[in-house]
């Protein structure tokens, strides 16, 4: 059954309270509509789509939800020398990196990222380094392999011995447990001399190892998992040696533990190391199982530990699976329990400082933040939204108040703070239903409402340039990878006409036609200006720079934030030339290029997040989502499903690049990048999971709530469920079909 009532974008609910607790479905009359057609869903049709629906080969039914478990999205094993950025590791406070040997690693706690001109030293802080030797020898990691809650590594020739080791962080805890596991691969028995090296210096018990030397005013505290047959110290170091004889086939497993804390703290850093090596298989174990059943928490309504919940995919199409679950793992793995802010709240990538989250990158995953958490997004906003929009690319979550009072001239930081920050507030507002936040009261003594109107206009105070267009400044403000995005750009322009007529929509809501009026009347006379940047013929955008010189930019930021504010001003010849564009110019077979190799700027940017070279792995949805709503629908999916290759390394990162001598081709291999200090993770990978559900899925709600889903009737490219969307009190479902998307409750 079609349903008709909620895909009219024209169709305004007679009227609506906005002062309410929460969406209430039956109280406006389109959402009677709404409670109508849902009871009318054939029961026989719901039953006839949960058969078909989902192909997974094992779900993850031990905490009572049918989603891909734990294993079956880790990675794949991965020679460490095709892979530029090895994986790592989180625990919902800190992270860690591994090493290209077995058993070091780095970046512990999060905060102590340190960029080098050599991407083999690039973290360096953080633990001391425990070395493995065999025989006195010490073999590289030739292997490895991502999970969420583990990192592996492997030599299964280190002279007759296989060794794997594997690395787990302590839930919410400064610990580190790293287990080794060897195996004799040869036809006749081995006498070997396992060794663990580790800087520091020998405790009283004669076992245990401090290091008060690797970072200032903090101590370190590793011990073995099992006692060692002899130890010996040496200058700064301490080696625990065991002496086995393996038999053929037989496989011997040994570990330690590793703690830090505050130097004057040593006493209890080791008490908590002593009891996680007392307990280390049962420690082990519960690495993971806190893992499972937070993943598990984060689709089940109702749960224990989130405000909300995200949907549940099912589908046979095993790439669009991948993908969306991948998208969300990538936002658990960056969840974060200890800030003020809110005890659920999300960075932007494991390496940077302590609690560190950037407007840009958060405000792709709104939609699945907004279902998720909206308790920890709506405390995150009311932080957001009273940070100057020209002041910082970034706010930290350590802080739970506070704010700029200056007015600047020009952007001191990102020029795409004001539309981000608008957009996600915007995305809690309509997901949630929560329109009651409009009127709260901000730190700085404004309403939420007021708020959103200043950040919609705040580029009124910006210099201008030709025809009234908006100078953002230099590279610094905008792209900074990219040489000639600069000045009267199409994007940021187009984002203010956006701006504008959507805070009018909520200012009409809420009963103040007259400034609604207002905003429209500038948005429609800003537009004409925005639309002579088109370059007819080639899809692409030009800018003005401040000289007065027209240039051309290729690049997927003017067609995502162009696309996405003006689609419906755009003409049907420019959707197509520019989704044309993309498709020629920036889509690889499993990857796509930010930049296009026709752009002038192509042979001076080399950065892989904005680059000819890769791309910033959030491109890949927005793009997705726009050309999706430029009228490519089957382009933007199959695009979609093609990157799910990439996830054989792990979660969604800062940037993946193209390598190797044919990293200009189309088939070119992709892999997570590290070059000019691009993050293991990212939590704009989130938004992979975003499009599936606001865009596939068509989940999008209009301000008034009359419309749910839009372009409902759209033939969908593939076939699926997606259940558990929570909208007020509802929890919808949602099937894909070739003739659109339905409808129901949830059963």
């Amino acid at each position: 059954m079609v349903f008709k009532k909620i895909i009219d974008n024209d169709r305004r609910c007679p009227t609506q309270k906005l002062k309410r607790d929460s969406v209430d479905i039956a109280r406006c009359c389109c959402s009677v509509l709404i409670i109508a057609t849902l009871l009318l869903v054939s029961l026989g049709g719901l039953q006839a789509n949960e058969t078909n629906a989902n192909n997974l080969s094992s779900s993850h039914r031990m905490y009572g939800v049918e989603i891909p478990s734990l294993d079956e999205m880790a990675g794949d094993w991965l020679q460490m020398k095709d892979v530029a950025n090895p994986p790592d590791v989180h625990n919902f406070n800190q992270m860690l990196v591994v090493g290209r040997d077995l058993t070091s690693f780095y970046c512990y706690p999060g905060g102590l990222f340190t960029h080098t001109k050599n991407p083999e030293v690039q973290w360096k802080a953080g633990y001391p380094l425990v070395r493995l030797t065999l025989n006195g020898t010490e073999f590289p990691a030739v292997e490895t392999r991502w999970y969420a809650y583990r990192a592996l590594r492997r030599n299964l020739d280190c002279n007759g011995i296989a060794v794997e080791t594997d690395t787990r962080m302590v839930n919410e805890q400064r610990g580190v447990l790293c287990r080794i596991t060897a195996t004799n691969t040869t036809a006749r028995p081995l006498k070997t001399t396992i060794t663990l090296r580790v800087p520091g210096v020998l405790q009283t018990d004669g076992i245990g190892v401090v290091n008060r030397t690797q970072r200032p005013g903090v101590a370190s505290v590793v011990r073995p998992s099992r006692r060692p047959d002899t130890v010996i110290t040496e200058t700064n170091n301490v080696c625990w040696n065991w002496t086995v004889e393996l038999p053929s086939g037989r496989t011997m497993n040994l570990g330690f533990v590793a703690g830090d804390e505050k130097a004057s703290m040593v006493a209890q850093t080791d008490a908590r190391v002593a009891y996680w090596t007392a307990n280390f298989d049962a420690t082990m174990d519960e690495c993971k199982s806190v893992w499972e059943q937070r993943w598990a928490d984060a689709f089940t309504p109702g749960n224990k530990h989130f405000s909300g919940n995200l949907p549940v995919l099912k589908t046979s199409n095993a790439a669009l699976s991948r993908n969306y679950y991948m998208g969300a793992l990538t936002m658990l793995i960056l969840e974060r329990t200890q800030f003020p802010v809110s005890p659920r709240s999300f960075i932007t990538s494991g390496e940077r400082s302590d609690g560190i989250q950037y407007y840009w990158d958060a405000s792709m995953q709104a939609t699945v933040w907004a279902l998720l958490e909206p308790a920890g997004m709506k405390a995150t906003l009311r932080r957001w939204l009273v940070q100057n929009v020209r002041s910082g690319a970034h706010t930290s979550l350590t802080a739970k108040s506070g704010y700029d009072t200056n007015h600047y001239n020009k952007i001191t930081g990102y020029a795409f703070n004001a539309c981000t920050i608008f957009k996600t507030a915007d995305e809690y507002l309509r997901v949630t239903g929560d329109r009651t936040f409009l009127d709260d009261n901000l730190e700085n003594g404004k309403t939420v409402l007021q708020q959103m109107d200043a950040i919609a206009t705040d580029w009124e105070t910006l210099p201008k340039g030709p025809h009234g267009l908006i100078d953002y400044g230099g590279n610094g403000n905008l792209l900074e990878c990219a040489p000639a995005y600069i000045n009267c750009v199409a994007s940021l322009n187009a984002q203010n006409i956006w701006m504008m007529r959507r805070i009018a929509e909520w200012h009409r809501l809420h009963g103040e036609p007259d400034r609604a009026t207002e905003l429209e009347n500038k948005a429609a006379s800003l537009l004409p200006a925005v639309l002579g940047l088109y370059k007819s013929g080639a899809g692409v955008w030009n800018a003005y720079h401040i000289d007065g010189t027209l240039v051309e930019l290729r690049h997927c930021v003017d067609y995502i934030y162009v696309g996405d504010a003006l689609q419906n001003d755009l003409t049907p010849i420019q959707k197509t030339e520019m989704n044309a564009f993309v498709n020629r110019e920036l889509f690889a077979r499993n990857w796509m290029r930010a930049m296009s190799w026709q752009d002038a700027s192509a042979g001076h940017s080399t950065r892989p997040d904005h680059s000819p070279t890769g791309a910033y792995d959030g491109w890949i949805p927005l793009t997705v989502g726009t050309m999706w709503r430029l009228g490519g629908p089957k382009d933007a999916f199959d695009f979609y499903c093609r990157t799910a290759v990439v996830t054989k390394e792990g979660p969604f990162a800062q940037a993946h690049e193209f390598y190797g001598p044919n990293k200009r081709d189309f088939d070119a291999p992709v892999r997570i990048a590290m070059r000019g200090g691009c993050m293991k993770e990212c939590i704009s990978g989130a938004a992979f999971a975003d499009v599936v559900i606001n865009t596939f899925f068509g989940f999008s709600p209009s301000p008034d709530g009359c419309t749910l889903i839009t372009d409902q009737q759209t033939p969908r490219p593939f076939e699926g469920t997606l259940t558990g969307i929570r909208y007020g009190r509802n929890l919808l479902q949602l099937i894909a079909t070739p003739h659109g998307i339905q409808v129901s409750k949830n059963q």
